[in-house]
Order: structure tokens, then sequence, then C-alpha cells
């Protein structure tokens, strides 16, 4: 044991020394790191990254009115980051999405909770306003219970994939990843049904391209993105069967193989092993 006191306790003697600043900590600052131990400002101060979508050009996509379930969504967005103490260092270190906490602490609810935070106002504000634009016209096409579905099984795998490929003790926070899902449906049931999707697309190329420059989770676009087209274009198919007794099935079965995979990748794959940061 280090002779020199814990400089956040002086009156308890250090155990160790942070992993990232080298200062001595007692027990009670212990917290696991990759290799090591940090303490609680280096867990604070780590890489924290957000998943913001940019609604700069989202005037350009063709949606309706607002409709019910995109309504839902923003209301629980909006009481969670309120409940969150407005994106509170707290809230992001209990509830964020961090692979290390997840994968050694089989903490996966963080995988869900990650979907409902936000840093800051402008975060939750940009990441709406893109939902409510786009959102509507797909649940239109897709209905309300199927849009729900997508929109909550994109958002795992844009949780799953910066999961993945994020480095093992970064937070990740945001709707942005389902909104990815949505964008990506959109782009799928606007091409089945000959609609125009142009200016979607140009949105979906800027935001992915925004989103390798600064503090954002950019794997959580592409995770959410994937899993969004994926599932637009089963359930498109499933309302296209001539029987009625299929549709379903098809909707059902789509939706448990996608979180099955989402689930094994998680479970069968350790932080760091894919990291692209």
């Amino acid at each position: 044991m280090s002779a020199h006191p814990c400089y956040r306790h002086p009156a308890k003697a250090a155990a160790v020394v942070c992993a990232r600043c080298d200062r001595p900590i007692c027990t009670d600052c212990m917290a696991p790191a990759p290799v090591g131990w940090q303490c609680p400002e280096c867990v604070r101060q780590g890489s924290r990254t957000v998943r913001p979508f940019s609604s700069t050009s989202a005037r350009a996509a063709v949606g309706t009115n607002p409709t019910p379930v995109v309504i839902g969504i923003i209301a629980a967005n909006v009481a969670c980051f309120v409940a969150s103490g407005f994106g509170s260092t707290s809230a992001v270190s209990r509830f964020a999405d961090q692979p290390i906490d997840i994968h050694y602490f089989h903490q996966y609810y963080r995988l869900f909770t990650a979907m409902f935070l936000h840093a800051n106002p402008l975060h939750i504000v940009s990441n709406m306003i893109a939902l409510l634009i786009i959102g509507p016209a797909v649940e239109v096409m897709l209905g309300k219970g199927r849009f729900l579905a997508l929109y909550l099984v994109a958002g795992l795998g844009g949780s799953t994939c910066s999961y993945l490929l994020s480095p093992s003790t970064e937070f990740g926070i945001g709707a942005s990843g389902a909104i990815f899902g949505v964008m990506g449906a959109y782009v799928v049931l606007a091409r089945r049904r000959h609609v125009p999707m142009g200016p979607v697309v140009a949105l979906i190329v800027i935001n992915l391209a925004i989103g390798f420059t600064g503090n954002i989770d950019w794997r959580a676009h592409i995770g959410g993105l994937a899993v969004g087209a994926t599932l637009a274009l089963a359930y498109d198919a499933a309302s296209r069967l001539r029987s009625r007794a299929l549709g379903p099935v098809l909707v059902a079965g789509s939706s448990v193989i996608t979180l099955v995979v989402l689930a094994l990748a998680v479970l069968l794959v350790a932080p760091g092993h894919l990291n692209l940061a």
C-alpha cells in the first residue's frame, strides 16, 4: 500500500495511483479501468461522446403532421432529460452506453437508457426536431406498432455498434442512433413506394460526414442506420404479403432475430477488440 495520502481524502492512505493522472487514491475513490484504476475526476472527465443530430438541413425532408408515436417518443425524451438533471454528469455516468461497465459489470440496461439521455438543451432539441420532421412520414408508412418497434430496435443497434467500436471507457448518449434508423427506414420505404427520397439521402450523408468530426458518436449513427434500413425492408415486405397471418409473423421474427444478433454481439465480444477510435 502506498504511504501517500489520498488526494481527495487526506486522512486516508492511498491504495493505488490513478492510471490516468497518477494521483494517489484510496479504496473509496478507486474506479475500475481497462488497466488499473482511475480516480472519480478522471472517470467524469473521461472521453464522453454524445450522439447529436444536425437538423440544419432537416427542413428538406418531407414529413406529415405530428403523429402519436413520434409525439410520445419526444415526450419520453424530454421527461428523461428533465429527470436526469438536464444531462447531469451523475446521470450520464450511471446510465450512458459505456462498454466497460456493460461487459464487466453486466449493466446491459445502459444500451437502452443511453437512447434517452442528452448532454444539454441543444443536443435534445436538435435530435427531437429531426425526429419530428422525418418520423411522422415513416410512422404513416409503417403504422404505429411497427414504427415504435423499429425506433427502439434501431436505437439498440446504434448502442450496440457504439459498444463494439468505441474505447472501453467512453460514454455514448443520445437518440440519434434511433433517428438514423428512422432515416434509413425512410429511404428504404420511399424507394419501394417510388416517392422522393433525395433530400433524406443527402441529410444522411451530411450528418454521417459531420459525425466524424468533433465529439460525436458516429458509431451509433452507423449502427442505427443499418438496423433501421434492414427492419424497414422486412416490415414493408410483411405488409405486402397476401396472407394476413404471415405478416405479423415476419415482423415479429425479423425483430427478434435482430435483437438476438445484437445481444450475441454484446455478450460475445469484449470491449476494445474492435475499437476504431
